[in-house]
């Protein structure tokens, strides 16, 4: 099963503390590595340099120093976008981070005029983010 944000019923606003700007490959490679580790993957997808060109990237800082950003590839012409990646250094869980990236994405993109953000294979936790879908089979191009 694959899921979606279909952004015509979201009603979360844009967080004033998730910026939309590009890391350095260091710094999001530091992320991510502790966001490995605190995971305990047992395998993980590189990251590359090519990543910080190619994607859009939303970061959350605290003191200057990142700590939390989300990969995410837009395809402007047809207003859809793809969550491709989200870490975290979780120095500090009740910050929330992963429900706030996902609200303000979405929130991001439907300011900007998006249709859907597909976030990929299903997870029940995505049943509980606004304006989440599963796609059924005449929805797949």
């Amino acid at each position: 099963m694959y899921g979606r944000i279909n952004l015509s019923k979201v009603n979360c606003i844009v967080d004033d503390k998730i910026f939309h700007v590009k890391p350095s490959i260091e710094e999001a490679r530091d992320v991510y590595h502790e966001y490995c580790r605190y995971k305990e993957f047992e395998s993980i997808f590189p990251l590359y340099i090519g990543d910080i060109k190619y994607y859009e990237w939303f970061c959350y800082f605290e003191d200057h120093k990142l700590i939390a950003w989300q990969q995410t590839q837009i395809y402007p012409e047809d207003k859809v976008a793809f969550q491709i990646q989200f870490a975290w250094n979780y120095h500090n869980p009740n910050l929330k981070l992963g429900w706030r990236f996902n609200d303000h994405v979405s929130a991001w993109l439907k300011l900007k005029g998006y249709d859907y953000l597909y976030m990929g294979d299903h997870e029940s936790y995505m049943s509980k983010l606004d304006g989440y879908e599963i796609l059924k089979d005449e929805e797949i191009i």
